[in-house]
């Protein structure tokens, strides 16, 4: 995603090309160079937990084998078939905890952004889990060979944009199960489609998921995949010293007759450049300050979250070619300049992480960090880009329309490990930020406010608006988890210390100063573990609610019953809870002993679906209202039940649903009936 609002989206899109071509086994992410086991002695934070995750080999054998026990074990109760699933990541957490994430395939064909995540702890025993999954029943083979359905969409392309189909670039396409409650922005239904990584020869804004009808007919819906991130250990000024004799720009660079270097991306020939030992620029003295808060970065996400961004499953590219060594590694380029097809901005005003294919790396994968004037001095906005890759690989790896709920999430999330990262990594002489405002370095005023967001709650006003904007919810919720503060009338009780708790100087330069930074650090890092490419805000709350309870069954230093009772009546003061569940009222009479259907949905606000919610049909018994049936709705939000009934009278039914630890309570409305 852009940084910032309405500014002009250039090569953040060329990250659909690497999600929808399925080039990654494991999507790369930026890093900076450093050994997995590098000592944390010399580290710039101080959690309160360090972890040193497993490798993801020893992870595979035995957390990958506990999930899928449990998957048995659940299989009847989460009502799904455990032979449709297949892991697919596995996230390892603080505290010994571990989120395998499992994909849906029918038939063996995937169902596009499905998820089943399974969250266990070192023994193994189940915390929680997350499904978003599809009970397609249909074909499992096209109409038209994967040959045809290629031609067809450059077809389709060439004559939507006025150009000749050897100017449309389709570098893979797939056939996949499309649940319309699972994808953004397609047509309703579940069907067979083919999803395709398609964009227009030296247009990088034309990079994007794309769905085609099975019989190739219709475009079904285009989505640019937006994403940036900036971070690295090969950093290099492009444009130190321009006029020197001789000078051979990196594959992917070109010059103006001005000497400005331009950043020239080409999708047919992926020429994005990389930063290497032999590049010229390579750590210039403009570079070093960009050096330094890319490994501010890597020590929050090593030291408070256990995680080294540095491997290729998020940031690092190896490329022994161009990097000159096979160290997992950033590639960045700052102040740069940059076209865009025939439009150009120098110097360029934003920031942007960018992964493509090439031939150049050992695994098939390379990313580059590009960072526009200035942005290299906001570290902020550096760590906000590298956490952009980091839950990329996590959760959000489809594309999104940048009006939902989804993107804003994505934004939100990013936010929060930006400014958490700040707030905890502080310089000689660096001011304080108590309002936790995101890009100071970079703009006087910054971009984003977290405490006073524009838009700070979910209420009956809310509409839909730019992701940056509709993040506001979730970064105002952040912002009081970490330092206290009210949510209207309600008094939210931080998850730990603040920036004042010892110093009185609003910046956490004493050892165990923002606890509640920290803990606030690893909840959210838990809670984008266990969501789903097209979460939405009730999902969100819902999935930190169980990480909260994960964290504190996990025995993690700093959670408890009681700090978890403050995260629930956070989310709920902010809008998260907010859903409603509709029962379907009976329209005739029923027959005594014969199967009575009912039907409900449930929907989060501004009607976005709850899936995966387990509703449970309630039958009026005297007095009391009786649990008759359990059913857990589908990717619509719906669920049905089927009930006979033996005596003749009238009958009342409800649908509730109530989460296990007391966040939420939702009660439909009545469906009155009476047997004859």
């Amino acid at each position: 995603m852009r940084f910032f609002p309405r500014a002009k989206r250039f090569g953040l899109l060329l990250l659909a090309f690497a999600l929808s071509t399925g080039l990654f086994a494991t999507p790369p992410a930026n890093a900076i160079s450093r050994s997995n086991s590098a000592s944390n002695s010399d580290s710039l934070f101080n959690p309160e937990l360090v972890t040193s995750p497993e490798s993801l080999g020893r992870v595979e054998r035995v957390v990958v084998k506990a999930a899928r026990a449990q998957l048995l074990q659940n299989a009847v109760e989460w009502e799904i078939d455990p032979t449709q699933f297949q892991p697919s990541l596995v996230i390892d957490g603080v505290a010994g905890i571990s989120i395998v994430r499992f994909k849906q395939s029918i038939n063996g064909v995937e169902v596009a952004n499905s998820l089943l995540a399974i969250t266990v702890d070192k023994s193994g025993s189940l915390l929680s889990y997350t499904k978003s999954v599809s009970d397609y029943s249909g074909a499992s083979q096209a109409v038209i060979t994967q040959t045809q359905a290629t031609e067809l969409l450059k077809s389709n392309i060439a004559q939507s944009n006025g150009i000749s189909s050897d100017q449309v670039i389709v570098p893979e396409i797939k056939l996949v199960i499309v649940d319309g409650a699972l994808v953004d922005d397609v047509p309703v239904g579940k069907y067979l489609a083919w999803r395709a990584s398609t964009s227009i020869l030296n247009n990088a804004t034309s990079i994007s998921m794309t769905y085609l009808s099975q019989d190739g007919q219709q475009v079904l819906s285009t989505l640019p995949f937006v994403r940036k991130i900036t971070a690295d250990p090969f950093v290099c000024d492009l444009q130190i010293d321009s006029a020197t004799p001789g000078y051979v720009p990196p594959t992917g660079v070109t010059i103006d007759g001005n000497g400005n270097r331009y950043v020239n991306i080409t999708p047919s020939a992926q020429g994005m450049p990389l930063c290497g030992v032999n590049t010229f620029g390579l750590n210039a003295p403009n570079a070093e300050v960009g050096k330094l808060n890319i490994i501010r970065t890597w020590d929050y996400f090593s030291s408070v979250l256990g995680q080294d961004i540095n491997e290729e499953k998020y940031l690092g590219n190896i490329a022994p070619v161009v990097n000159g060594d096979p160290t997992p590694r950033i590639s960045a380029f700052i102040d740069i300049c940059a076209t865009d097809g025939t439009k150009g901005a120098c110097p360029y005003g934003n920031a942007f992480w960018v992964p493509w294919s090439s031939g150049e790396c050992g695994s098939g994968a390379c990313s580059g960090i590009f960072l526009g004037k200035n942005f290299d001095h906001a570290d902020d906005v550096i760590a906000h880009e590298l956490a952009h890759g980091v839950t990329f690989s996590l959760a959000f790896s489809s594309a999104m329309t940048d009006t939902s709920e989804t993107a804003a999430l994505s934004e939100a999330v990013s936010d929060i490990f930006g400014e958490a990262m700040d707030q905890l990594s502080v310089l000689p002489g660096e001011a304080a930020d108590p309002a936790w405002t995101m890009g100071e370095d970079a703009q006087v005023g910054g971009y984003r406010n977290l405490q006073n967001p524009p838009v700070s709650k979910i209420d009956s006003k809310w509409v839909p608006g730019d992701s940056h904007d509709n993040s506001g919810p979730v970064n105002r919720l952040a912002y009081v988890l970490a330092n206290g503060g009210k949510i209207g009338k309600v008094t939210i009780k931080a998850l730990g210390s603040n920036a004042n708790s010892v110093t009185k100087n609003d910046l956490c330069d004493v050892a165990g100063e923002c606890l509640g930074t920290v803990r606030l650090s690893q909840l959210v890092f838990a809670t984008t573990s266990n969501l789903t490419a097209t979460a939405n805000y009730f999902d969100f709350g819902r999935a930190m609610n169980s990480a909260c309870s994960a964290l504190v069954k996990a025995k993690t230093a700093g959670f408890t019953t009681t700090s978890c009772k403050t995260v629930q009546s956070a989310l709920t003061a902010q809008g998260f809870t907010s859903a409603t569940i509709k029962l379907k009222k009976i329209s005739a009479k029923s027959k005594r002993g014969k199967p009575l259907t009912l039907s409900a949905a449930m929907n989060s606000i501004n009607a976005t679906t709850v899936s995966g919610q387990k509703l449970a049909l309630q039958v009026l018994v005297g007095s009391k209202w009786v649990t008759k049936q359990s059913r857990i709705t589908d990717a619509s939000g719906k669920a049905s039940f089927s009930i006979k009934l033996n005596a003749k009278r009238k009958y009342n039914f409800r649908v509730v649903t109530y989460s296990y630890s007391g966040l939420y309570s939702i009660k439909s409305n009545y469906a009155k009936t009476t047997v004859s």
